[in-house]
């Protein structure tokens, strides 16, 4: 009777695995079973700030804290889906619009350290790598 249920689950087995075959166009997997690698991808946007927050000595305070970064910078960054669309467009700290006068918002050291230079600098969501 167990030989008889593996034989089954064996056959159950291979029909799934035909089922979701793998027709290989140019080394990538095709069919229902697989998704495109591409789609799988995360995107980040560079952070802007509008001519009010970017504004002479602001714009050398951190997008996040708000505290004075000295020379310890990194470029902030946005998450997919903070900087979808036209939300991209918007001061990551007050959410008006950049417009064309946009500055690169940057992060204080205690910001970016380690793995926090990974997330979202507006919502604080992981971005991947």
């Amino acid at each position: 009777m167990k030989t008889i249920k593996l034989v089954a689950a064996s056959i159950l087995c291979l029909l799934f695995v035909s089922a979701f075959s793998m027709n290989t166009k140019h080394g990538e997997p095709e069919g229902k079973g697989f998704t495109p690698a591409k789609s799988a991808t995360c995107t980040r946007v560079k952070a802007q700030l509008c001519s009010d927050c970017g504004f002479g000595s602001k714009k050398d305070n951190c997008a996040k804290c708000n505290k004075w970064m000295g020379s310890s910078k990194s470029q902030a960054y946005l998450c997919g889906d903070c900087g979808f669309g036209s939300k991209k467009d918007n001061c990551v700290k007050c959410n008006k619009w950049v417009g064309s006068s946009g500055v690169n918002a940057q992060l204080c050291s205690d910001c970016s350290f380690g793995s926090k230079k990974d997330n979202c600098s507006k919502c604080n969501k992981w971005m991947g790598s």
